[in-house]
């Protein structure tokens, strides 16, 4: 199971910011320092009084958000995104990856909308493994463990209004996954009250959605 993390790449200092479907976003700054992490930390509290309802008795272990790539996962359509969403939506990818890099998991918390804490996060809220790893005093990862961005690509608006990320990364921190050290996730943000926060991910896309040389495209 991966740390418990919020996590993924993409990078403000872009080398351009692409508007066609598809274009790819190269990286001069590719792992975010820790530094960079500015989200507001949520408790523990505020999200278990979000979710509603305490673990069963017996649940006990935590969830993990991390999943295979769904057999009837459909890749999203939308709009490409013109350059002040794609920048925005760079600089909310890049602060979540900060924040991993930071150890600061709370502040991650901070970057999630309410839906995604109650549905992906879920009992977990209330595993005491998981609580004492998101209460403990953050300490940036190791140069070395940290996520490393490869490329961004496929930002484009939805058709409900949020704004969907097709991101490329090396992830040291979690051994043996992904495609030849390569990961894949998606990710959707919701803007709510002028914040971008990050209502939906699907992990782990590169069998069907990673780069060039790493896996073969969908077709």
């Amino acid at each position: 199971m991966r740390r418990p993390t919020v996590r993924t790449a993409t990078s403000i200092a872009a080398v351009s910011l692409a508007l066609m479907f598809g274009s790819v976003i190269a990286q001069d700054d590719p792992s975010p320092n820790p530094d960079e992490c500015t989200l507001v930390p949520r408790t523990i509290e505020e999200m278990q009084e979000l979710h509603g309802e305490p673990a069963p008795e017996g649940s006990g272990e935590a969830t993990s958000i991390v999943q295979a790539t769904p057999v009837d996962y459909s890749h999203p359509e939308g709009e490409p995104a013109d350059e002040e969403t794609t920048a925005a939506a760079i600089a909310a990818v890049r602060n979540l990856t900060a924040c991993h890099n930071a150890g600061d998991y709370l502040a991650g918390m901070g970057g999630l909308t309410d839906e995604f804490i109650v549905v992906q996060v879920g009992l977990s809220l209330f595993d005491e493994d998981f609580v004492a790893a998101m209460q403990a005093s953050p300490v940036a990862l190791e140069e070395e463990l940290q996520t490393v961005i490869l490329e961004v690509r496929e930002v484009v608006v939805l058709e409900d209004g949020r704004v969907a990320v097709v991101y490329d990364y090396h992830g040291p921190s979690a051994p043996g996954e992904g495609i030849n050290g390569v990961e894949t996730d998606l990710f959707i943000f919701e803007i709510v009250d002028g914040e971008w926060l990050l209502d939906e991910v699907v992990e782990n896309i590169e069998g069907t959605h990673g780069p060039d040389g790493v896996a073969t495209p969908a077709t």
